[in-house]
């Protein structure tokens, strides 16, 4: 009998441990993890959250990407200003080990609950009362209800809409939000522990 082709975020994720923990830093801090949304509505998804997060410029998800994980470095200079950290971006926590859960730093929601059925805590309120929720929608529309409905532990951001064909002179107002996005996620990983040489403390 054949063996069933093992999911791409299992052999990313939860069986290769140079992915698992950068082998660097692995002694000292582990890696930390960003979720985002797999909602086909999301503005950010795994085809264009890292050149958003990387250069601060909005371009819109290509449909078509299969990627299941990602990295990215960026150095949290009230953290560990002379050593960058790397981030790892997930679309989904469905091959997750337990113990990654506390490495998450961050989850990209549109607003659905639907999107925490596989998580820890699928309960919205009590997720994000331990990881930071970031919202991305346009700017000038408002946030969903339940974005509104779950407290500070989402802090809800918004880009100019998309021109096709267009350049758009406003533009450069998506670096701003990228670093007020970094901003908040570094505060937050202050407050549960991250530091230089070690990772968080148990959330």
């Amino acid at each position: 009998m054949s063996k069933k082709p093992q999911h791409p975020a299992a052999a990313n994720i939860g069986s290769n441990p140079s992915l698992a923990l950068n082998p660097k830093t692995a002694e000292r801090r582990p890696d930390p993890i960003i979720l985002l949304s797999p909602s086909a509505s999301s503005l950010l998804r795994m085809s264009n959250i890292k050149s958003f997060l990387e250069s601060g410029r909005y371009t819109p998800p290509d449909n078509s990407s299969t990627a299941t994980m990602m990295h990215l470095t960026r150095t949290m200079r009230d953290i560990d200003p002379a050593r960058p950290l790397r981030f790892i971006l997930v679309e989904g926590p469905e091959q997750f080990k337990p113990e990654y859960w506390n490495r998450v730093v961050a989850v990209f929601t549109t607003g659905q609950t639907w999107q925490f059925k596989n998580y820890k805590w699928s309960s919205p309120q009590e997720l994000f009362r331990r990881v930071l929720g970031i919202y991305l929608g346009w700017r000038g529309d408002n946030p969903p209800q339940g974005v509104r409905d779950w407290g500070h532990g989402v802090i809800a951001t918004s880009v100019e809409k998309w021109r096709d064909g267009a350049a758009d002179a406003n533009r450069w107002r998506d670096r701003e939000v990228v670093e007020s996005i970094w901003k908040s996620i570094e505060a937050h990983m202050r407050t549960r522990g991250w530091k230089r040489d070690s990772g968080p403390t148990l959330i």
